[in-house]
């Protein structure tokens, strides 16, 4: 019986303002997961550059070791390839110069030698 004493009208707009109110918490709600959304991106980007940054360094201090090694290794062993090279060179021409009467010989023979 006491419970009939709110009116139709009443318990509308109390329904009105309980949906109206619902309506801005959700909102509220829906604004709040953008932004925590958008900050985790964020986030996520920074972490990502800063790794990818990291990577990058490392990556290029190998490289400059690599190429450091490369230089010091090149060089000497250019050289030694060099050093190496004139060894044979005077090798072969000291050869060459002990047996050279020999192979003029052998050469003006077989030249000259005739066969009928």
């Amino acid at each position: 019986f006491f419970g009939s004493l709110h009116t139709p009208a009443m318990s509308k707009t109390a329904s009105v303002q309980q949906l109206l109110a619902a309506e801005k918490r959700a909102a509220e709600i829906i604004q709040s997961a953008k932004a925590a959304r958008v900050n985790k991106l964020k986030k996520a980007r920074s972490d990502a550059e800063a790794e990818v940054s990291l990577f990058r360094q490392k990556r290029q201090a190998a490289f400059e070791q690599y190429s450091a090694e490369q230089e010091s290794t090149g060089d000497s062993g250019y050289q030694a390839a060099v050093v190496q090279a004139d060894r044979d060179i005077a090798e072969l021409r000291a050869f060459a110069n002990q047996r050279k009467d020999k192979v003029a010989d052998i050469l003006v023979g077989l030249v000259t030698k005739v066969s009928l």
